[in-house]
Formats: C-alpha cells, sequence, structure tokens
C-alpha cells in the first residue's frame, strides 16, 4: 500500500531560533511517525543560539548561555534520548550544521572566527573560512567530529545558506567553493546536503560535485537542480515551510517526476515567540497532515 511513498519524508525542526525541551521533541516525534514522516532533520543551532554541548570545554556552549535567548541546551544524554526514541518509531535523525552563514554566536565566543560584527538580533556575521584562520578550520574539525559522535546518522548536513562575498579576499567565489570541498573530505562515508543556495543566489559560480544532495527552499528551484544532476530535497517555501504553508499549496505542490526526487521536508523555522508545543496547533498539524498524503503517484509530471 506505502510502495507510492518517496523514501525522504522528512521535518525540520530548528532549535537555534526557539529551544525545545526533549519531551517536546520526543511528542513531535511520536506524531510524525503518525503521519508517515521517517526522517527527523535537526537544524539544532543557528546564529542566535549554540543550544548544544561543544566542545569539551562546553565553550561555544557558554557563550550561548550568557549571551543568547535561552540557557538551556542538549546534552549527549539528551541527543541519544530523542534518537532511541526516534528508531523506535522508525524514523532516522540527522544533523544540520549549518555553516560559513548563520555563525553570530561564534564570534560571541571567540574574536577572530567571524567576518561582520556579531548580532544574535540581526544576524549576519559568518564564519572566517580563509586559508590563513587555521583556527576556525580546527573547531569546524572539532565540531562535526563531536556532532557525528552524538548522531552517528548516514546523513549529514552542511547547509550553505545565505552565504555574502564578506571575506574580501581576491576571490571570495572560489574561496567559498574550496571550503565546500573541504567540508566534503570531513563526512568521506556519508550522504552530505546542502541548501540550495550555492547554486541559486545571484552572483554565485560554484563547482559543485553531483553527489551532494541539495534541499531547495527557493521556489521553483526543484527542476533546475535536477536538470543540474543533483538528488533533491523538496522544501520550496510557499508550500513547505511552517507558516506558509497550508493543505492547498501542498497538496497542489507538482513534483517533477525524476528518479532523483528523494522526497520532501517540512521545514520549521521557529522564532522566539513560538511555543515548543505549538505543533499540536492548526498551523503546524496542516501541513504535517497534507505532507502524509503525498504520493510518487500524485501530482507528478515528467522531468
Amino acid at each position: 500500500m506505502d510502495s507510492d511513498l518517496y523514501p525522504h519524508r522528512g521535518f525540520m525542526l530548528d532549535t537555534g531560533r526557539k529551544f525545545f525541551p526533549v519531551p517536546a521533541i520526543l511528542d513531535l516525534l511520536t506524531i510524525l511517525q503518525q503521519y508517515n514522516f521517517n526522517v527527523f532533520h535537526w537544524h539544532i543551532y543557528d546564529a542566535e543560539s549554540f543550544p548544544m554541548h561543544w566542545p569539551a570545554d562546553r565553550g561555544l556552549t557558554n557563550a550561548s548561555i550568557k549571551y543568547s535567548h535561552t540557557s538551556r541546551y542538549y546534552t549527549f544524554k539528551d541527543i541519544q534520548s530523542v534518537i532511541s526514541h526516534a528508531q523506535r518509531l522508525g524514523i532516522l535523525v540527522y544533523p544540520e550544521t549549518d555553516m560559513p552563514g548563520h555563525s553570530d554566536i561564534w564570534g560571541l565566543w571567540k574574536e577572530g572566527l567571524v567576518v561582520g560584527t556579531p548580532d544574535l538580533k540581526h544576524p549576519s556575521a559568518q564564519l572566517d573560512i580563509r586559508q590563513h584562520r587555521l583556527q576556525t578550520y580546527d573547531h569546524v574539525v572539532s565540531l562535526v567530529s563531536t556532532v557525528d559522535s552524538y548522531f552517528g546518522s548516514p546523513l549529514h548536513h552542511f547547509g550553505g545558506d545565505e552565504v555574502a562575498y564578506i571575506w574580501q579576499t581576491e576571490d571570495d567565489n572560489k574561496l567559498f567553493e574550496t571550503f565546500l570541498h573541504w567540508l566534503k573530505t570531513l563526512c568521506p562515508n556519508k550522504l552530505l546536503i546542502l541548501w540550495d543556495d550555492p547554486l541559486t543566489d545571484e552572483g554565485k559560480s560554484i563547482n559543485l560535485s553531483k553527489d551532494w544532495i541539495i534541499q531547495t527552499w527557493h521556489n521553483g528551484a526543484t527542476q533546475e537542480m535536477l536538470n543540474r544532476g543533483h538528488r533533491v530535497i523538496v522544501s520550496e517555501s510557499d508550500a513547505f515551510y511552517i507558516g506558509n504553508a497550508d493543505y492547498n499549496k501542498m497538496s497542489s505542490f507538482v513534483f517533477p517526476n525524476h528518479s532523483n526526487v528523494l522526497g520532501f521536508e517540512v521545514v520549521w523555522f521557529t522564532s522566539e515567540g513560538d511555543d515548543p508545543y505549538d505543533f499540536h496547533q492548526n498551523w503546524v498539524m496542516e501541513p504535517i497532515k497534507a505532507a502524509s498524503q503525498i504520493r510518487r503517484n500524485r501530482n507528478t509530471r515528467e522531468a
């Protein structure tokens, strides 16, 4: 009966802009399982906060406690609790370490790690990935290794979205491209995911390996990414972002009939005003219910 389901039926939760207690995440996972979801994409931190235990001395975590909107954070035990509950429900949990953008909190931790002025209310800083900034690269290696040990997932999302060329090198485009290639070496045995920005932003010209999976959030980007030869997770913002999505938008979304469409993710970029239990509200539940009706043989067209 379910042979026409997409293999990737995901939900992305942002706990960087709004901290969700572990019991709330467990309840959300239980609801997702009831509505055919099998993937939980954990956007665990963002520019505004870093609610995760890292590094060993808890340095960035402590900076987040001091400067951000929340003093709470996830321990290894917390993350394992979420993963164990998800596994019992048949849901895969995978992490996102968004970089080099969305990094203002890093700049409040250690001076020199970012370009731009860190501002948690109006974020725009990003990691300083210029080649001589070896400290930045060492921290990225440590973070990715720690997250991998926490999650142990076959998938890893590196973000790559909303990156501005503010490094002021001779070729910021080449710098960003080289950084993305380098990130790939950190997870040689994983399926790696990026948002579509490196390939869709005006002014960017990135030569990206076809084995990167692209998660589309710009409206209309899905077909373009397929044309470029990438596997795609569909999250185009009008139809799949909580706050935009409703039943009609999602049920009428036209999926390209292409084997490289792995599936979709409903995306919840939260805000400080959200309640961690808002997933019981209709504005969240309606898109979840609509997504449960998505099938490969409905609303498709030839690529």
